[in-house]
Formats: C-alpha cells, structure tokens, sequence
C-alpha cells in the first residue's frame, strides 16, 4: 500500500526463466516490503521454464495468448485494473530495473496521471547495460518528437518500460489502444496527452539485461522498431492536427490541484 493506495507491478514475460522469480522478489521487497501489494506476471507463450518459475513465487500467473509485448502489456494493465490496483506499475523482469525505483514513481503519483521513468540519465546508466551512443541519442530524439507534436511535458526516453499510471487515468484510454506489438509504450503517452492528463518524467536506473533482449537485440530489430514508433507518433499527430479526436478530456476531481505542464 501507498498511503491507503493499492499498488501492483505487471511484468510481460517472454521467455524469461534467469530472472523472473528474482525480479518479482525484488519488486515485492521495494521500500522494504509492504508497498507493492502484487506482481502480476503475464506470460506470453514462453517456450522456456518461465511458467514454472512464476508459479513458483507470490506473483499471479496470467497467459496471454495473443502474441506481442503491447499485448501481453494490455493484458496485464486490464488484470490490474480489475483487481482492485488504484496505481499500476510497468516494469521488466529481466533485471534491467530496480525494485527500489517504484519509489521514485510513487512520489509524484499524487501530482501526475502518469509518472514515466526515462533511462538516458547517463550517471543512472550502468556500465553492463545495452544503452549505447546510438540507442540513448534515438530514444532522446523520437521522444523530443513526440513531446514536441503532441505538446507534451519535457521528455527523453520514447522506450521505457518503467512507468507510473493511476488506474482512474488508465481508464480513460484503455478502450483506445491499439498496438499489440513492440512500439506500445509511446502510444500510451499519445493517448494520454491527447486526453489532457498530467504526466511527467523521472530518472531511473538502468542496468544489464538478464538474456538476450527481444526488441534492442540486433541492430535491424530496433530501427524496425524505432521507425515503427515514429509512424505512431506522427499518425497522432496527423488525427489531433486535422480535428480528429482520441478520447475525451479527463474529468478532473475538485480536491485535486491542476497543473499545466509545457
């Protein structure tokens, strides 16, 4: 609990058996155990040991059969939703992020709808991870390009997984969204943006991965994925520009204060 406030952690889990029960036991001990009330693992038709080793822990088990991270994303945030989550955590159980870090995004949950973290921090950069030249300078600019088409706050990282949403805000885009693949992540923000809710980034640790990595990998994999990502963001851009509405404005609650962020 958060200050009365459900949290739950979804993790999509694709061939992911070296790390999976250690990421979950790293994320329920966050803040010394006690703030994130559940993990929600949400396999997605691993061919490895993965099942087993999520059974094996305090996590639930979902399957997801519909191939793809956005769909094994979706999937795990419609889990959390209607399990009683009033704030939902997206991570990666590969070991690439710190349990310790929900505390960072729980913080600034009180101000935002949405708390992303961003992992071109370079001092945050650990030196094993796969956050090179080329890949930190990519995520940097295709997040200026949304930020700066969609009117969005300061942004950094178009890729990270780590990030806060409270469920209220969830549901007024959840019907919205569309990719069951690798580029997920920035339509949540075009969504998000585009129904004026408050969001804002925050620095997190990044560090190595535990395997290989099914998006960053190769080369080809994430220029595919990065050209992907800016066709979405354009493709937003080009329906708020010409007067085509996403979803609608979210009702804001009088107890709570508003901030306009540029």
């Amino acid at each position: 609990m958060w200050y009365g406030r459900r949290v739950v952690v979804i993790f999509p889990a694709y061939n992911e058996e070296d790390n999976v029960a250690h990421a979950i036991d790293d994320f329920l001990g966050a803040g010394g155990g006690g703030i994130v009330d559940e993990v929600i693992a949400v396999d997605n038709n691993s061919r490895d040991r993965t099942a087993e080793r999520i059974r094996g822990t305090r996590a639930t088990y979902v399957l997801e059969t519909r191939q793809g991270y956005g769909n094994a994303l979706q999937r795990g945030l419609a889990e959390a939703a209607s399990r009683g989550a009033d704030l939902i955590v997206m991570a990666e159980p590969d070991g690439t992020f710190a349990g310790k870090d929900v505390l960072k995004l729980l913080a600034f949950s009180d101000d935002f709808d949405l708390v992303l973290g961003t992992r071109t921090t370079k001092e945050l950069i650990w030196q094993e991870a796969n956050m090179g030249r080329f890949l930190r300078w990519g995520n940097w600019a295709v997040a200026k390009l949304l930020q700066v088409l969609h009117d969005g706050p300061s942004l950094s990282d178009c890729g990270c997984t780590l990030r806060l949403v409270r469920v209220d805000a969830y549901r007024v885009f959840a019907a919205n969204l569309t990719v069951g693949r690798s580029h997920f992540l920035p339509e949540m923000v075009c969504l998000a943006l585009a129904a004026g809710l408050r969001m804002v980034e925050v620095p997190v640790n990044y560090r190595g991965r535990v395997g290989e990595s099914k998006i960053t990998g190769s080369l080809t994999t994430t220029l595919r994925v990065g050209t992907r990502m800016i066709a979405l963001i354009l493709g937003y851009w080009a329906k708020r520009r010409f007067g085509v509405g996403v979803v609608a404005p979210l009702p804001v609650a009088p107890a709570r204060a508003v901030r306009t962020l540029r």
